[in-house]
């Protein structure tokens, strides 16, 4: 039985994808843009400071552009070095690269980058990968199983994974053998598990081995 490919799965798996990713591309190609097409001016700086940490403390710098680079004269901050932050209290100026237009994409001098925004992203993708693989591997139980009864002999097969209709209810069903009881087994079938009542027939079928069947499917 052909299944037709699962749309809306996949497209939540992409908009997860890019929900976790567009922050970093995003923050990237500003200060990509930043570096190839801004302008470099002279910010006029209206406070500074330093902001103590577990590590070494965080120099933060305020300043302002020119109002012909921003006329709302909005406060931008930067972090910098600490000589940086020095140099921009003592003579209240800071260079900083900005784009024309775009006030708020902007690189001071000194500026300190982190890489919390890199690896946080890495491993929100590790994980979402994982959890894909976890489905993936274990999809099959994940989806209430089909049952049938057999109307003959289980045999064995090449590996494959096979649902088709005979005729009716009557069902070819091949897959892998996962579990074996009294008078039942169970085939995984990758995507789906088959409960096959056994119905007085044999299997000779061992675990973990292809098998094949032939059976009326009554859920």
């Amino acid at each position: 039985m052909k299944r037709r490919p699962r749309i809306k799965p996949l497209l939540l798996v992409l908009l997860m994808v890019v929900m976790i990713n567009l922050p970093l591309v995003h923050s990237s190609w500003v200060n990509w843009r930043v570096e190839r097409s801004g302008i470099d001016v002279t910010a006029t700086v209206t406070g500074g400071g330093s902001v103590p940490a577990a590590e070494q403390p965080e120099y933060l710098v305020s300043f302002r552009f020119d109002k012909d680079i921003d006329p709302q004269q909005t406060e931008w901050n930067a972090e910098v070095d600490e000589a940086t932050a020095q140099r921009a209290v003592d003579s209240k100026e800071i260079r900083v690269r900005v784009l024309r237009g775009q006030p708020a994409a902007y690189t001071a001098e000194g500026e300190v980058t982190h890489r919390f925004g890199l690896v946080a992203t890495l491993l929100a993708d590790l994980a979402l990968l994982l959890v894909l693989l976890l489905f993936w591997r274990f999809r099959g139980t994940l989806r209430a199983p089909l049952v049938a009864v057999a109307i003959g002999d289980v045999t064995r097969c090449a590996p494959e994974s096979l649902l088709e209709r005979v005729e009716g209810d009557l069902y070819l069903i091949r897959g892998e053998v996962s579990v074996i009881e009294d008078g039942r087994i169970t085939l995984d079938l990758g995507d789906r598990q088959v409960q096959v009542q056994l119905d007085g027939h044999a299997n000779p079928v061992g675990y973990q081995q292809p098998a094949e069947v032939r059976g009326r499917l009554i859920g």
